[in-house]
C-alpha cells in the first residue's frame, strides 16, 4: 500500500502539490491523468524519494518513508527521457543498480541477460553503446534497468511514448 497523507511540495514560493490525500492498495495498477503541469510526475518523484514534501508523509505499507533515502524504498522509476548513462553500454546500464547492490558477477550476468529477452534486447545489442540504439531500443534499456532490480513498486512517467511496435 501507497499512502500520501496531507503532501504539500514547494518550490520556492509556489505551491506544486497542496494536500494531497491518496491511498493506492497493494496489487493496484494506478494512473494519474492531467495536463502537463499539473503535478503528475511531482508526486512520483516525491514517492521515489527524489522530491522531499515540504509537509505530509508518505508511507509503504505501514512504513513512513517521507525521510527515507531513495535506495531504500524498494522503489524503481522510468522516465520518458530515457535517463541512461551516456558513457555505458547496454549491459552496463541494465546492471548498474545490481553492481551498486555489490551484487556476485555471475547472479548480475543472469538477471541482466534475463531482463534484455523479457524486453525483447537482442543478446547481441548488449554491448552496444546506448547512442547506437534507436530511441525505442533505449526505452527498452531504460525499462530493463528498472526492472531488473525486482521492485516493489514500479513507478512509470510516460515511458512508453517513445517504443517502437
Amino acid at each position: 500500500m501507497i499512502k500520501f497523507e496531507n503532501i504539500e511540495i514547494k518550490y520556492g514560493d509556489y505551491i506544486a502539490i497542496e494536500n494531497l490525500n491518496l491511498t493506492i492498495n497493494e496489487g493496484e495498477f494506478f494512473t494519474m491523468l492531467g495536463p502537463s503541469g499539473c503535478g503528475k510526475t511531482t508526486t512520483l518523484r516525491s514517492l521515489v524519494g527524489f522530491n522531499n514534501p515540504t509537509k505530509g508523509n508518505i508511507f509503504i505499507g505501514e512504513k513512513n518513508v517521507t525521510n527515507l533515502s531513495t535506495e531504500k524504498r524498494g522503489i524503481s522509476i522510468v522516465f520518458q527521457s530515457y535517463a541512461l548513462f551516456p558513457t555505458m553500454n547496454v549491459y552496463e546500464n541494465i546492471a548498474f543498480g545490481l553492481k551498486v547492490q555489490n551484487l556476485p558477477q555471475d547472479y548480475i550476468d543472469k538477471k541482466v541477460k534475463a531482463i534484455a529477452d523479457k524486453v525483447q534486447i537482442h543478446p547481441d545489442k548488449l554491448y552496444n553503446n546506448v547512442s547506437e540504439l534507436s530511441g525505442g531500443q533505449q526505452q527498452r534499456v531504460a525499462i530493463a534497468r528498472a526492472l531488473v532490480l525486482d521492485p516493489k513498486i514500479l513507478c512509470l512517467d510516460e515511458p512508453l511514448s517513445n517504443l517502437d511496435a
